[in-house]
């Protein structure tokens, strides 16, 4: 039988936030070659924007102002396409993707973008999925995504896909990208082989010791231009300076707003990406989805 679409259209507007990493180790690897890990992650307020619009022709379609990303290959369409199969909704969808998120740069721009289409769309569609139901589904298509149903400060275990809140932190950051991705499957090939002997176990303190990448040193050690970077936030008086996830974006952890502003100034004379952002709280990331 013959489908047929409803009259009016429904669409919606969300901001797809970043996240950084405080602190990542990686405990040993799980079977089918995933790593276990110990991480803490934070929503920042560097975002990309998604909009969405019900059609009456059937089908998903996607724009994006970056070459790619409409891409049947990206994630946005993937988790769509799976919504779309699963539970034959009686209309398609247009999605726009606007990207300020570097690529595959340890921001979790794609996971955040997918994870903001399952939310989003089980809305749009009426689908009437659980949290939990969605967490399966964000799970399957990448470990990061069910981190970015709940935004905010949360501990990830396993490959990272569950999640447990956690107190929000609030920080000022200045993000740093040189112009080079590094994707995860190459960050975890440069771990050296005893990682599981020398665990770093999460102690917060009222400084940033605490904060840790076991990815780091291999990054570091493999890419030069990641050392410097790491080396030119500390000098210029970053309270702590670290890559997030699998880099190669850093983030400079300032209390001096002036520092951090010229900080800023001398990344850009260098041609770097950088970008000024400030942590997001659950309730701030939750908000984003009230109607």
């Amino acid at each position: 039988m013959e489908k047929t679409f409803p009259r009016s259209i429904k669409k919606a507007q969300h901001a797809s936030y970043a996240k950084i990493n405080l602190f990542l180790e990686v405990l040993g690897k799980l079977p089918e070659n995933y790593h276990e890990i110990e991480t803490l992650l934070c929503s920042v307020s560097l975002c990309d924007t998604l909009k969405y619009v019900l059609t009456k022709r059937p089908g998903i379609e996607i724009w994006s102002n970056l070459l790619g990303m409409a891409a049947k290959s990206n994630l946005v369409f993937k988790v769509a396409q799976y919504l779309l199969d699963k539970f034959q909704p009686n209309s398609g969808v247009d999605i726009h993707l606007e990207k300020r998120i570097p690529i595959a740069a340890g921001l979790g721009g794609g996971s955040s973008n997918a994870a903001v289409t399952l939310r989003t769309l089980n809305v749009l569609w009426d689908l009437k999925l659980s949290l939990d139901d969605l967490k399966h589904i964000a799970a399957q298509f990448g470990s990061d995504i069910p981190y970015f149903l709940h935004g905010g400060t949360a501990w990830g275990t396993h490959r990272g896909e569950v999640i447990e809140q956690r107190p929000d932190i609030q920080l000022q950051l200045l993000l740093v990208n040189p112009g080079i991705g590094i994707s995860s499957a190459e960050a975890y090939a440069l771990l050296p082989a005893n990682t599981n002997r020398d665990r770093k176990r999460l102690d917060r303190t009222d400084g940033y010791d605490w904060l840790f990448n076991r990815l780091e040193p291999g990054i570091r050690q493999a890419y030069p231009v990641v050392d410097r970077l790491l080396n030119d936030l500390s000098n210029a008086g970053a309270n702590a300076a670290i890559m997030s996830g699998s880099g190669s974006t850093c983030f400079g952890v300032f209390e001096d707003a002036a520092k951090m502003a010229a900080c800023q100034r001398n990344f850009n004379r260098i041609g770097y990406w950088t970008q000024i952002v400030r942590t997001i709280s659950r309730k701030e990331y939750e908000s984003e989805f009230k109607a």
